[in-house]
């Protein structure tokens, strides 16, 4: 049970408001300042990791698709917007994680995305 409680301790502290966005998309003063400090990248060379890393998804993808941890949506909520014909399921340990991610999707209006709060590590 302290793993589950380290991990959640973990979510409250990074995703109950922007940093999470800020850190991961190294837009904010203080998501800046991980992206140097433990990624050790600027807001050009994050960028282009993100890009190189969505960069799999085919334009016209179809399929299904899972994506895990969604965290807060902000990196693939913009992406699925271009893939109404996807099955998109979006898995996350964090109910308030998936909350904003959730949020994200909805004022986006994808209809093609569901969200199921999870451990991936205990999937059926």
């Amino acid at each position: 049970m302290e793993r589950k409680e380290t991990i959640r301790g973990a979510y409250r502290m990074t995703g109950e408001s922007s940093f999470y966005d800020g850190m991961i998309t190294c837009s904010t003063l203080s998501g800046k300042a991980v992206c140097r400090l433990v990624w050790a990248m600027n807001k050009a060379e994050c960028d282009a990791y993100l890009e190189k890393a969505l960069s799999g998804i085919p334009d016209d993808f179809s399929g299904k698709l899972l994506e895990v941890p969604v965290g807060t949506g902000i990196l693939t909520m913009p992406v699925y917007q271009t893939m109404p014909k996807a099955d998109i399921t979006c898995l996350d340990y964090s109910p308030d994680m998936m909350k904003q991610a959730q949020e994200k999707a909805d004022r986006l209006h994808l209809k093609n995305v569901t969200f199921r709060q999870g451990d991936v590590g205990a999937l059926q």
